[in-house]
């Protein structure tokens, strides 16, 4: 009874969320038994394609980018194996603007994405701005912040990623 009871307890206890290895205090995930196992030399070239963002939180579609990369590497692949690339239009393009660039368009709340990004920039992942989107916004080049590219659109980013060997997310 004692096992049984035991047993029902963890099924009810929800994965504890683990932090890092490659970024820390963004992008946590949880361990999981995994029959699909990645053969070793695979290297992992994965894009994701965010639009939304609201002024104050964290985006969560970089975070899982963050994510992707410190559930593979805290599986054992090497950090230098897993490439991740955003391409971003829409709202959230505002996040990737400098400090006083945000300020101006967002009275209120700091960007609470710029420090992720950064961290995430620093560590080779890319963001790319689709230039239609941002010549919509009036987002200049010179608006972005320092590492973050500019592509003609994101339709022309997500081809160039892709012949270079990218998937694209999903969902």
């Amino acid at each position: 009874m004692r096992r049984l009871l035991l047993a029902l307890a963890l099924l009810a206890t929800p994965a504890a969320a683990i932090d890092g290895p490659v970024f820390k205090g963004f992008g946590t995930y949880t361990a999981t038994e995994h029959d699909v196992v990645i053969p070793r030399g695979t290297v992992l070239r994965h894009v994701y394609d965010v639009t939304a963002a609201t002024p104050g939180k964290r985006n969560p579609g970089f975070e899982t980018a963050a994510r992707f990369i410190n559930s593979h590497v805290g599986n054992g692949m090497a950090e230098r194996d897993v490439a991740v690339a955003v391409v971003v239009h829409g709202p959230a393009i505002a996040e990737l603007t400098r400090p006083e660039v945000y300020a101006a368009r967002n009275a209120g709340p700091a960007n609470a994405s710029e420090a992720m990004v950064k961290a995430m920039l620093e560590k080779g992942v890319r963001f790319i701005v689709c230039g239609q989107a941002a010549n919509a916004m009036g987002v200049k080049k010179a608006d972005l912040l320092p590492g973050v590219e500019l592509a003609i659109s994101a339709s022309s980013a997500h081809a160039i990623l892709q012949a270079q060997g990218y998937t694209l997310n999903p969902f």
